[in-house]
C-alpha cells in the first residue's frame, strides 16, 4: 500500500502551511511572522499533524481507508479570520473511510464503538503524549521571546482538551459512546495539562 498519494501530501502541505500561518501571523507586526514562522512549523508538525496521523495510522490498522482531507472553505476562512486576529484552524481532517481496497476490489470494514473509540483517542494521545513530555521543560528554551516548550505543552494540551468535547464531530464524541471512563481521565488530564 502506498504510504501518502501525491494529493494527500498537497493536501498535508497545504494544511501545515496555512495553519503555521495563521499561528504566526501578527496584524499588529508582519514582520515578527517571518521571525516566528519556524517556530509556528515545529509546532504545527508536533502538535497538528501528528494528530491527524495518529487517526490515520490506526484507521488503517482496522482495515479502513484513511487519508488526509483539505477544507479549502476551512483554509480560507482560517486565512480570512487570521487578518481580523482571530485563530480559525480546520483546515482538513482525516477522513476514514469504512472500506479497504484489496486484490479483488474492495472489502467493507465494520466499525465497532471499540474501533472508532481507539481511532479518536490515538490522535488525543499524541497531544496529551506531546504535552506531557514539553510541560516539565517549559521556560527552559525561549526564542524569539517565545518559550518553546512551554508553548508546545500549551498547545497540544489545548487541541487535545478542545477535540475532547463530547460533541460530533470531535474525538470526545466517539470516545464518551466506546468508553466514558476513558473519556473523563482524558478530559481530566487535558485540564490539568492546560491550567496548571
Amino acid at each position: 500500500m502506498q504510504l501518502f498519494t501525491k494529493e494527500e501530501l498537497k493536501d498535508i502541505l497545504i494544511a501545515v502551511l496555512t495553519v503555521t500561518l495563521i499561528f504566526s501571523y501578527n496584524a499588529d507586526n508582519p514582520v515578527n511572522t517571518v521571525n516566528v514562522f519556524p517556530f509556528y512549523i515545529l509546532t504545527t508538525v508536533i502538535v497538528f499533524l501528528f494528530h491527524e496521523l495518529a487517526h490515520r495510522f490506526v484507521a488503517r490498522k482496522f482495515g479502513c481507508l484513511a487519508t488526509f482531507k483539505l477544507w479549502p472553505q476551512g483554509v480560507l476562512f482560517g486565512l480570512l479570520f487570521m487578518l481580523i486576529g482571530i485563530r480559525f484552524v480546520a483546515v482538513g481532517a482525516i477522513q476514514v473511510l469504512p472500506f479497504a481496497f484489496g486484490r479483488w476490489g474492495y472489502r467493507i470494514v465494520e466499525l465497532t464503538a471499540e474501533e472508532m473509540g481507539l481511532i479518536a483517542t490515538s490522535g488525543i494521545g499524541v497531544n496529551i503524549f506531546f504535552a506531557i513530555i514539553f510541560k516539565p521543560l517549559a521556560g527552559t528554551l525561549m526564542w524569539q521571546g517565545i518559550d518553546v516548550f512551554g508553548s508546545l505543552a500549551f498547545v497540544n494540551s489545548w487541541l487535545a482538551l478542545i477535540n475532547l468535547l463530547p460533541l460530533p464531530p470531535l474525538d470526545g464524541s466517539k470516545i464518551i459512546a466506546w468508553k466514558p471512563l476513558i473519556w473523563f481521565i482524558l478530559f481530566l488530564a487535558a485540564i490539568l495539562l492546560v491550567f496548571l
